[in-house]
């Protein structure tokens, strides 16, 4: 029965894929531009295969090699006939209401084992190029080192709970404690610097307080009184960004940080949005586990660097980026909602700094797979930074301002302890971890919308601006007639918790009845200083993320703590 199961399960996606199927092509091995070559592995590589399911060949002495995603269709197969977790998943998925075109999870998985990651083995000497020579790999590509954070610290001052209460008030925080009727009905994932773990007010930080400031923010505007630990969200980290030293010559000059890191590859990003789904679906048979999944990419990489926007088809997307694109598919199957930061500039001559950066800028629409004629799924969902007057934040990249934004300046706030602030960041994102976390708080007062339908009435809750959005689905789509420009809108929790009360009525609404007050007008907070430099650095794996702390991918010993 097991082995009828996985031929099933062979077929099911086999026809999937003849209907909608990569292009196959010859292997390709791309060579990195100069301003790269820095950023990219010689010690790690990516092979895509011609088909799912396929062996993965075996590498040449020195190299050892697995897949990229280990919920192969096998395991997966084998999960299902025992029950248990993804028998689990898979009946929740007949309830769940995915975007238009979204593959099925068998479609997703079936993309994903066609992806194996080629590395030096431990201890073993400079190996040669290439790890592997097989027909059956259509493309061969470095990992790259190309992942940044989406926030700019300034110099914190020690008068910072003005600051605070400021931020907390622009982003439409209620000045009522919420009153949590459904607890923890979502899952709110940081892929982000943080250690894998759920995130309490006890959390310590890791070596980079990113994920850990985001995570707070999170927990400021999803949990009632920090005392009663009572939230709307299971707020989870996931370490997307392991590396705190990186040198693409030697994978043992190459250190990946004991409580996090600065810096990610394209295959960390893969990864750990496949994990994160996974561990989701595992417990879904629990009960009181959250049946929604919220992911926040406060993180990003330049598409002029290391492409991923302007590839018509999946096929001919670098391996990296072609590994993240199918992990959002996986996640776009399960009716996962991934909020991404539109990124921000820094000052480096030689180097574009307009438009939105990846993965948010697919929100476009992405490559599509060469048989299929219907439009890409929506996988990302971007977001944007405002500051006073609702202008775009200091250090936002010019043309990249989204359809939805959010207050991202100076912000601030207690780090469990209420007499202890977390770092102080700018930037798209803490744009995204606020609209990430009014997403959630809405999704667990409406858990019968889909995905899609939460993001519909979150964007439709904002207060539409006087700026025009720079990107928007369909304005790239190649029609002689551009769709009207749409107007930026700002979020706001209570604006977005109303909207959704009005639907859900009284039983489930966090808030009071009364109407939303109007966002008050930043305040000029006189005696604080703050650093509005653009960071000046060039490096292009921590591009546009400022070095914190100074030249964490450096070559020499790891930073300690």
């Amino acid at each position: 029965m097991r082995e009828q199961a996985r031929w099933f399960l062979l077929a099911v996606a086999a026809a999937a894929l003849g209907a909608c199927a990569s292009r196959p092509a010859a292997l390709e091995l791309a060579n990195r531009p100069p301003e790269t070559a820095q950023a990219c592995a010689d010690w790690r590589w990516i092979a895509v295969l011609d088909r799912p399911a396929a062996t993965c060949p075996q590498a040449r002495s020195g190299w050892k090699v697995e897949r990229l995603s280990r919920l192969d269709m096998q395991s997966q197969s084998d999960q299902r006939e025992k029950g248990g977790a993804y028998a689990a998943a898979a009946a929740s998925d007949r309830d769940r209401k995915p975007a238009a075109n979204a593959p099925s999870p068998q479609e997703a998985i079936a993309q994903l084992s066609r992806f194996c990651v080629y590395e030096v083995a431990d201890g073993a000497q400079k190996a040669r190029f290439p790890p592997v020579a097989n027909p059956a790999v259509v493309r061969l590509d470095q990992d790259c080192a190309a992942l940044a954070l989406a926030a700019a610290p300034a110099i914190e001052t020690l008068d910072w709970q003005p600051l605070a209460a400021d931020f907390l008030a622009q982003v439409g925080k209620p000045a009522v404690p919420l009153a949590i009727k459904r607890e923890r009905g979502v899952r709110l994932a940081f892929l982000d610097t943080q250690p894998t773990d759920d995130f309490r007010a006890s959390t310590p930080p890791g070596n980079s307080l990113h994920g850990f400031t985001l995570a707070h923010i999170a927990r400021q505007l999803v949990c009632s009184p920090a005392e009663s630990e009572t939230c709307a969200a299971r707020i989870t980290t996931r370490l997307a960004l392991p590396l705190t030293t990186f040198d693409p010559h030697s994978r043992a000059r190459t250190y990946a940080g004991r409580n996090g890191g600065y810096i990610g590859t394209q295959r960390d990003l893969a990864e750990a949005i496949i994990a994160e789904v996974d561990a989701w679906s595992a417990e879904l048979d629990r009960p009181n586990a959250p049946q929604h999944l919220v992911l926040n990419l406060s993180l990003a990489w330049d598409p002029r660097l290391f492409a991923g926007l302007d590839e018509a088809q999946v096929a001919d997307l670098r391996a990296g980026a072609q590994g993240v694109y199918r992990a959002l598919q996986y996640a776009a199957s399960r009716d996962v909602l991934v909020l991404a930061a539109a990124g921000n500039r820094k000052t480096c001559p030689d180097v574009s700094q307009d438009g939105p950066l990846l993965p948010a800028a697919w929100e476009i629409g992405g490559p599509r797979d060469a048989s299929c004629g219907e439009a890409s799924p929506r996988l990302v969902y971007a977001v944007g930074g405002l500051e006073r007057g609702d202008q775009p934040v200091w250090n936002a990249r010019p043309r990249s301002m989204p359809r939805r934004a959010a207050y991202a300046d100076n912000a601030v706030v207690p780090a469990g302890n209420p007499d202890v602030p977390t770092a102080l960041y700018s930037g798209t994102s803490v744009a995204t971890a606020v609209a990430s976390s009014i997403a959630a708080i809405v999704w667990d007062t409406l858990p019968d919308r889909g995905g899609p339908g939460v993001m519909k009435l979150v964007d439709g809750s904002g207060r539409a601006l006087g700026l025009g959005a720079d990107f928007w689905p369909g304005v790239a789509n190649g029609s002689l007639a551009p769709p009207p420009v749409p107007k930026v809108r700002r979020l706001s929790l209570c604006d977005a918790l109303r909207a959704a009360c009005d639907e859900s009525g009284p039983s489930a609404c966090p808030i009071p009845p009364e109407p939303c007050p109007p966002l008050p007008a930043a305040r000029e907070l006189a005696g604080l200083s703050v650093d509005h430099d653009l960071p000046d650095t060039c490096q292009p794996w921590v591009f546009p993320q400022p070095e914190d702390p100074p030249c964490p991918t450096c070559y020499g010993d790891p930073p300690r703590r």
